[in-house]
């Protein structure tokens, strides 16, 4: 690092060190006399040099002698020492505001974690909105896992980079996602999960998941307040017996579940898929088709689409024939 960029700030340019060194090499051009001289040997004007002269006396650099009309240029221990020394009590002022405004943050996330949590009893917090449910995730800071089941409307792109899960993972936090089949289906899936996997998460696929679940460290339990409104907000569950019943219901469902990049078809036997054969399970026990789309996670077009390809596929003529046809054939249970 350069003079000019340690003491930038201070207003030492590249002109002024010249006219610096200069000095300090012939000290006989500091006379009034010889402003001429020393312009020509800087190869600059005389304008430009008195300028300079003058942004030096008042950096200190120079001073006055006992001959009139004569000044020197003072000792660069001396004058750089000055300029260090003015510099560490700007640093230190910068570091007195630093303080201050970490003093005010903190007291700013503390008033802001009060009001997330304004409706909370001790052992669960409800988060109205999906905002406040947002701001709420980011705060927890596990130590151990991630297990999440996951209903995704939409695959984003994301760069590596700023991937959300990255820094947990970085860190060795076990990150287990169960994703329904409907999501590996969608533009951009494949390549999301291989970017999980690739940081040391773990993914698999289920024909269906039942709502979003989110588990921090075998300690907290986040859902939905509404399973089929991701809008109205979330609820944080803190009770060991809350937390345990969900991480058993991720349990069931991740023994079920496939790994799709091991598995990329999850066919039965007779030649349907999981997707298909959650369709059936549903359809027997009285699913609507509304039901059975929300379920699956899938458009009404596509559920009706399954209906279709399976009524064919067995000769079918409607619903409840279906339904018998497919466990005559041991489709489902």
């Amino acid at each position: 690092m350069g003079l000019t960029a340690l003491f930038d700030s201070s207003g030492l340019t590249a002109e002024l060190l010249a006219v610096y060194r200069t000095l300090l090499q012939k000290p006989e051009l500091g006379r009034d006399t010889r402003l001429s001289e020393l312009a020509a040997e800087l190869d600059q004007t005389e304008d430009e040099t008195a300028h300079n002269l003058q942004a030096l006396r008042e950096l200190g650099f120079l001073v006055p002698s006992w001959i009139e009309g004569v000044e020197y240029p003072l000792d660069p221990s001396l004058t750089f020492g000055r300029l260090a020394a003015r510099r560490q009590q700007e640093i230190e002022a910068l570091s007195d505001e630093l303080r201050s405004d970490q003093l005010a943050a903190d007291r700013f996330t503390a008033d802001l974690a009060n009001f997330l949590v304004q409706r909370t009893t001790r052992d669960v917090e409800i988060l109205e909105g999906r905002e406040l449910a947002n701001q709420r995730m980011q705060r927890f800071r596990p130590k151990k896992s991630i297990w999440g089941i996951n209903q995704v409307d939409r695959v984003v792109n994301m760069d590596p980079h700023v991937l959300p899960d990255r820094p947990h993972l970085e860190r060795g936090i076990e990150i287990r996602y169960i994703y329904s089949e409907a999501f590996w289906k969608r533009p951009g899936a494949p390549e999301f999960v291989h970017l999980l996997t690739s940081l040391g998460g773990t993914v698999r696929i289920a024909p269906s998941v039942p709502f979003r679940l989110v588990i921090f460290d075998d300690e907290s339990a986040v859902m939905g307040i509404d399973p089929d409104d991701h809008t109205v907000g979330a609820v944080v569950h803190h009770s060991p017996a809350v937390v345990r019943l969900a991480m058993e219901l991720h349990l069931s469902l991740w023994d079920r579940a496939v790994d799709p990049l091991k598995e990329q078809r999850w066919a039965r036997e007779g030649g349907i898929s999981a997707q298909e054969a959650e369709f059936l399970r549903l359809l027997v026990h009285g699913a609507t088709d509304e039901q059975v789309a929300r379920k699956l996670g899938v458009s009404m077009r596509t559920v009706r689409r399954i209906a279709a390809k399976l009524s064919e596929q067995v000769g079918a003529s409607g619903r409840f024939e279906l339904g018998v046809r497919a466990a005559q054939r041991g489709w489902v249970d």
